[in-house]
């Protein structure tokens, strides 16, 4: 009895170190495997570098670039996704998926500052994990692989590691890419699903370390991984214009008289998102260097003559097959009418919105050496027409509502205008215009990607003038819509 307690006091040592296996009554013991930990940096678009361009100019940096507010930049957590090509996402081949991990992240620093300027609403914050444990044989680390990563929705349950393959994620949509209320414009909107902007990879090799323990711990924070939202937003800059309270407008001057022009709503329309059907959006921003002959291809560079494509670009031709389209506004003659629209937004709240400082979605903005009063009109997702699609039936812009005053604000009987502006993305000449009067055409420019929405930019537009004639300019840039840079994301 003395020598078996002895002999149990024994195996109880040697099982703290190793793992037992049973054969039969053999007692086999073999190491226990070395756990792995991965350590990753996440960078939302931080590419700063880009010159104002003098056109309505997409592209990779358009006409500049711009931060984000805060909730437009959070993020709650991130799917990594791995697999291993020599080509990488526009590959001719179907490589199957090696690796597909969700971690939740939490803020681990304040911004600099704590004010509610725009400037310190829009300063750096952090987000960490702490380190992840990776499975067991989940990861070859001697081998370098291709990485998309997908921020603020888990997609385990979609992309399955060794049963779904490459074109399973190029062909994945999403109808759902941020949180927020039907009109897609409170401050409350936020979860923003952001995915990969470029086709990267990460090394494992020479990034690891080995603990006292023999755990290893992978350092991959040389290796910034970037991301970008998938949504677009649309803001109407109130420059040139002065708040009225008494005529619940911005007040406009008309050009070589004393008459006012009053705008008192504005109104998206033609929202890809307000399809039950045709409401997607490619996870991945898709592109083809032809139209004629479509080879896609998946986060390369865009440039002013390749073509961004939604999922229904290719059917935009014939029919209409958005709701809230142009058409369904068209020819209102009633304010009511008008204002029936869940798009529809009034002036007296927008302004509200801008003076209160109660949400982070609305500031006095300084471009263009001019400073006027901007807020978030609509965060739409990306909506792409053929040369020969009919502008109202498919074109994303906004309507905007105002009573015109002769002779200035006494006019006891002003008259109302509704005007329509298609959102460009491609501008063509050297002119900012868009479309401006109550007259619209029907067919779109023949140069791709002049009329169009496309994630991660910033559509902001401003009334220029207002003549006699009743001509109004709207005027537009477009920025790339930049978040904060992220520091190390632990994972």
């Amino acid at each position: 009895m003395k020598l078996r307690a002895i002999y149990i006091g024994m195996m109880a040592v040697l099982l703290t170190a190793c793992t037992a296996v049973t054969d039969g009554d053999t007692d086999v013991t073999e190491p226990e495997v070395n756990k792995h930990f991965i350590n990753l940096s996440i960078v939302v678009s931080n590419n700063n570098g880009a010159a104002t361009r003098g056109t309505p100019a997409g592209g990779e940096n358009g006409d500049g670039r711009e931060a984000g507010f805060e909730r437009e930049n959070a993020i709650t957590g991130i799917t990594l996704i791995l697999y291993q090509d020599a080509t990488g996402i526009n590959t001719t081949s179907d490589p199957v998926i090696d690796f597909v991990a969700y971690y939740y992240v939490s803020r681990s620093g304040d911004p600099a500052t704590a004010g509610t300027s725009y400037t310190e609403k829009t300063a750096e914050a952090t987000y960490q994990t702490g380190n992840q444990l990776v499975p067991p044989n989940a990861i070859d680390f001697t081998k370098t692989y291709h990485a998309i990563v997908v921020a603020n929705t888990d997609l385990t349950s979609s992309i399955i590691a060794g049963t779904s393959s490459l074109n399973d994620l190029r062909n994945m949509t999403l109808n759902k890419i941020y949180s927020g209320d039907e009109t897609r414009t409170a401050a409350s909107c936020g979860n923003f699903v952001m995915s990969s902007e470029q086709n990267q990879t990460l090394t494992f090799s020479g990034h690891g370390t080995q603990d006292a323990t023999g755990d290893y711990y992978y350092d991959l924070t040389t290796q910034p991984l970037v991301i970008e939202r998938m949504a677009a937003r649309i803001d109407f800059w109130a420059v040139n214009g002065t708040y009225n309270s008494d005529k619940a407008g911005y007040v406009y001057n008309v050009e070589g008289c004393d008459d006012k022009f009053v705008v008192t709503a504005i109104m998206p329309f033609n929202l890809t998102h307000k399809h039950a059907t045709y409401g997607n959006e490619y996870l991945l921003k898709r592109l083809t260097t032809s139209l004629s002959t479509i080879t896609p291809q998946w986060l390369i560079n865009e440039t002013t003559t390749n073509y961004v494509l939604d999922p229904m670009t290719v059917n935009k031709s014939a029919e209409p097959l958005l709701t809230n389209s142009r058409e369904s506004v068209k020819g209102l003659t009633t304010h009511e009418a008008f204002a029936a629209n869940s798009y529809y937004k009034s002036i007296t709240d927008m302004h509200s919105a801008v003076t209160s400082g109660s949400t982070s979605g609305y500031s006095t903005l300084t471009d263009l050496t001019m400073t006027g009063e901007d807020v978030i009109v609509a965060y739409p997702m990306e909506n792409t027409l053929l040369p020969q699609s009919k502008l109202y039936y498919y074109a994303t812009g906004i309507a905007i509502e105002g009573y015109y005053y002769v002779n200035g604000l006494t006019d006891p009987n002003p008259q109302r205008y509704v005007y329509y502006g298609y959102l460009r993305h491609q501008g063509e000449g050297e002119s900012y215009d868009i479309l401006t009067t109550n007259e619209t055409t029907e067919v779109s420019s023949a140069t791709p990607m002049n009329f169009g929405i496309v994630r991660n930019n910033i559509y902001r537009v401003w009334i220029g003038s207002i003549d006699t004639k009743l001509n109004m300019q709207l005027r537009i840039v477009v920025k790339k819509w930049d978040p904060f840079t992220h520091e190390t994301i632990y994972m």
